[in-house]
């Protein structure tokens, strides 16, 4: 028979001291998170309160507001005018008075003059709601209370015939008081210092205000006389206070009655909760009780352990820290001690660790090799396998702190090709990719062993390199690069001509910030691109100004539209053969407040693929609709209007909304809309241009290709686009006498045109041998300052009954209007 030995009476005194603080102090938990719910549950039903008061307050107002509106809509005929109004307030009032509560009415125009009222007393306050509505062009309630509290309403109301008028109606709080009343079981009762002289208001300097039933006085009367007399205002406000009084429990909370005016009048609530709180004093001698009966027998439980289980147990707990250090082999050759009885669950918790201790090690091999796959995979580029952007920040954070220590000098150059996305969309992303990593292979080729080559995204490389503060390695490098990318890059049978644009930044200032040098790089390539690619440009200055002015016009431009700077200046486009007026072409003009005329070409670069631009587009859309209105006003009917688009309208998911709007609104036949696009504009997403092109064209609008013949894509595209008219570029026309070769090109473009069916409008006519060249190649249409020059909005329906007779358009413009 095995001997049992009890545990120490010492570790068994700690266990039962320690038992005996655990019990005490989770009872004081208990207990203590028993009072805060209880208080929460005072807060929420404080909570409560406020929200059914501002509910309740906002239905009335809103309810009395309806009614008001309603009558601009429902009794039009006395809305004409604010005498008819005030005629139909003086007749209703009874009835409002009746079915409405409303006590008293103040009819004032936009003047601030009353115009009716049904009150024999002035009220100054009533005038600063008045003024309040006019300004902000919204409705006004506020809840005063002078002799008795009442709500004040100030709404403005629209005549028919434009004219402002505000009305402002008071009505009582009994109807919201007992609607509060119904809703929250709480009594209520309007506090207010009864003189209101006193600047300093205290809680015994509150009485009881009207309106107030006999009843409710008395016994809020009580309940006043029962608070403590160093009770704080203050805290009333924020929190409430418990009132014992007459074995009955109440909860007060006590609420500004308008929070937006500066005043010292409250509305107090008051709850019984007598119930709820005793419940709350049972639950907590419940709680005490059971805590007792508790601690009793797990005192008697610990008798009842053996030194046995708590050994294995320790064991246990000594090895397993082994599989934290990673000893699996150690935390192997230990052998537990088993129960001598039968098996329990701490042998079952032997068994696991064991296991745990296999399935860790091989977890923590694969997660050793899974880390390096990771790493690869996070730093490197799948595609060439070079560094990637979180390498080159890597480098750069390292490189810097180099350079700090050697006083050395940092480069950056941004490597980016010309006209990549052209490969990508004739062969195929496939090709591209192949492209991209023979294209990395010759990067790599023309630098040195100490030079880093990182993929930074898509066909833009990025090379850095420490060198000396006096050297300049860096053009010499961005040379060698243009120069080795002049030979062709084969990818399968296929040969492919490209040009690269280089930026380069340098530093020797370690405190750099790596992001600026490597964004400085980025705006150096883009200059190189701006200047014609195939080229490497230096970060400087001006290509900082020229990124702030960018912004800075931007946010002009955004001004400048809301506050309607922007205007049409229309050139007029005539037939050529019988000099009738055939349409204008829309140019915009931007009239700055204070530097005059901004030309577009200063301006529509740099907001070219911004929101702006498409703001810009919409607005150009809206405003040749409304010229067309105006000129059927005047009698010139089926002219149409050429707008330009950006390549960003087209990609933009408003547009056929916008345009059927438009149709609707002004009951206008969309062919009269002529949409100008440019080559750049076609080739930025050919796919979502077409079929936004083709939605257009079963609309109705007609489409013209501007600048035509200017760009390598026309003739690829042509046959695909629902075009009805191409414009030849004025560079083309304007060299017809003197040159033979552009004489062909428009004779030639002429006949191509029309026999696909589409008609010819020639840009840049300035003289009249032009005129009689292209009218002897049947140009249909011309367009330029021999015609006229680009005419203001504002003079276009002055000058048009001068120039036109019987539709045909005087060849010959003296005005002299400005471009």
């Amino acid at each position: 028979m095995r001997k049992f030995v009890s545990l120490p009476t010492k570790i068994m005194g700690i266990l039962m001291a320690f038992l005996l603080i655990a019990s005490a102090s989770l009872t004081y938990l208990w207990v203590n998170k028993n009072n805060q719910d209880f208080y929460v549950q005072q807060q929420t039903l404080r909570e409560q309160d406020k929200k059914q008061f501002e509910l309740i307050r906002d239905l009335l107002r809103t309810r009395v507001e309806s009614w008001f509106e309603s009558f601009v809509h429902f009794q039009a005929n006395y809305a004409d005018n604010i005498d008819a109004t005030a005629f139909f307030f003086e007749h209703e009032f009874d009835y409002l008075q009746l079915n409405w509560q409303i006590n008293d009415l103040w009819l004032f125009d936009n003047t601030l003059k009353l115009r009716f009222t049904t009150s024999t007393t002035e009220k100054n306050y009533i005038l600063n709601d008045i003024e309040q509505v006019i300004n902000t062009q919204t409705s006004v309630s506020h809840i005063r209370c002078v002799q008795e509290c009442q709500q004040q309403i100030s709404m403005p109301i629209l005549s028919n015939s434009g004219e402002l008028v505000v009305l402002s109606v008071s009505s009582s709080l009994m109807e919201a008081l007992a609607a509060v009343n119904r809703s929250t079981f709480a009594k209520l009762a309007v506090l207010g210092p009864e003189n209101t002289s006193i600047k300093a208001v205290e809680l015994q300097n509150l009485v009881i205000k009207p309106p107030i039933s006999f009843a409710n006085r008395k016994f809020m009367q009580e309940i006043l006389t029962a608070l403590p007399k160093e009770l704080p205002l203050s805290k009333m406000l924020d929190s409430g206070y418990r009132l014992t009084l007459d074995k009955n429990v109440y909860l007060l909370n006590l609420l500004p009655i308008d929070p937006h005016l500066e005043n010292s009048v409250y509305l107090m609530f008051i709850h019984d909760i007598s119930e709820s709180s005793l419940a709350h004093n049972q639950y907590q001698e419940q709680v005490l009780s059971i805590s007792i009966i508790v601690v009793v027998l797990c005192v008697f439980a610990l008798f009842l352990l053996t030194w046995r289980i708590r050994r294995r147990l320790l064991l246990i707990a000594e090895q397993l820290p082994l599989l934290a250090q990673k000893k699996y082999q150690e935390f192997r050759t230990h052998k537990y001690v088993k129960s001598w009885l039968f098996s329990d669950e701490i042998e079952l918790l032997q068994n696991s660790a064991s296991l745990l201790s296999e399935e860790l090690e091989s977890l923590d091999q694969k997660i050793e090799q899974n880390t390096r796959e990771l790493e690869n995979i996070a730093m490197y580029d799948r595609l060439t396998g070079l560094p990637n952007r979180n390498m080159l920040n890597h480098q750069l954070k390292k490189l810097l702190a180099i350079m700090k220590r050697e006083a050395s000098k940092l480069t950056v150059m941004f490597v980016d090709f010309d006209k990549f996305r052209k490969i990508n969309d004739t062969h195929g992303h496939d090709v591209g990719d192949k492209f991209l990593v023979n294209a990395a292979l010759r990067i790599r080729g023309c630098l040195r062993d100490s030079d880093m080559l990182f993929r930074f995204g898509a066909d833009e490389f990025v090379v850095v390199f420490l060198e000396k503060k006096h050297n300049e390695g860096a053009p010499f490098l961005a040379t060698k690069l243009i120069e080795s990318f002049r030979e062709p890059i084969a990818v399968d049978e296929l040969l492919f001509y490209t040009s690269s644009s280089i930026g380069i930044a340098s530093s020797v200032d370690s405190s750099i910030l790596m992001d600026d040098l490597v964004r400085q790089s980025d705006m150096a390539m883009y200059a190189s691109k701006d200047a014609g690619g195939n080229k490497y440009s230096t970060f400087n200055d001006i290509m900082q100004k020229a990124v702030i002015r960018k912004v800075e016009l931007e946010n002009e431009v955004r001004e400048a539209l809301e506050r309607g700077e922007f205007s049409f200046a229309l050139q007029p486009q005539v037939e050529i053969a019988t000099g009738k007026l055939f349409g204008f072409e829309a140019l915009i003009r931007w009239n700055h407040p204070e530097r005059g005329f901004v030309p577009p070409d200063e301006f529509i670069p740099l907001i070219e693929n911004t929101e702006n631009m498409l703001k810009i587009g919409y607005w150009g859309l809206n405003k040749a609709f409304e010229i067309l209105q105006k000129l059927d006003e005047l009698g010139i009917f089926d002219l149409k209007i050429a707008v330009n688009l950006s390549a960003s309208q087209f990609l933009d998911p408003d547009l056929l909304p916008f345009l059927r709007e438009q149709i609707k609104t002004f009951n206008r036949n969309p062919a009269q809309i002529e949409v100008e696009l440019t080559e750049r504009t076609v080739v930025a997403d050919i796919e979502q241009t077409l079929d936004t092109m083709q939605q257009l064209k079963a609309m109705g609008f007609i489409f013209s290709i501007d600048d035509f013949g200017t760009g390598y894509s026309s003739l690829a595209y042509l046959k695909q686009m629902p075009v009805d008219i191409i414009k030849i570029d004025r560079s083309f026309v304007s060299g017809m006498s003197d040159n033979s070769a552009d004489m062909q090109i428009v004779s030639s473009t002429i006949a191509m045109v029309q026999k696909l069916g589409m008609q010819v409008v020639a840009e840049g006519v300035e003289t009249c041998a032009q005129m009689k060249l292209l009218q002897g190649l049947r140009c249909e249409i011309g367009q330029g300052y021999f015609i006229s020059r680009p005419i203001p909005e504002g003079d276009l329906y002055q000058l048009l009954p001068e120039k036109l007779q019987f539709g045909v358009w005087d060849k010959l413009d003296k005005l002299n209007h400005v471009t």
